[in-house]
């Protein structure tokens, strides 16, 4: 049985998810404010922690990046 995480970051949602892929143990998939879900990492993280602060960065790069 998976757990999955929900969180809210800068009008984002993540969800992080156990998913063992080589040297990686958690995956997360990131959704905007409407639900659409634009990016799926499925090598985020060894730990849900790394996971979460890897897509917050995601989500940072993306923002600067559109400015």
């Amino acid at each position: 049985m998976t757990q999955e995480k929900s969180t809210e970051y800068k009008q984002h949602s993540i969800i992080v998810t156990p998913h063992d892929e080589h040297c990686s143990h958690y995956a997360y998939v990131i959704k905007d404010s409407r639900g659409n879900e634009i990016k799926q990492v499925r090598m985020g993280g060894d730990t849900e922690e790394v996971a979460l602060e890897n897509a917050k960065k995601m989500i940072d790069f993306e923002i600067d990046y559109a400015q």
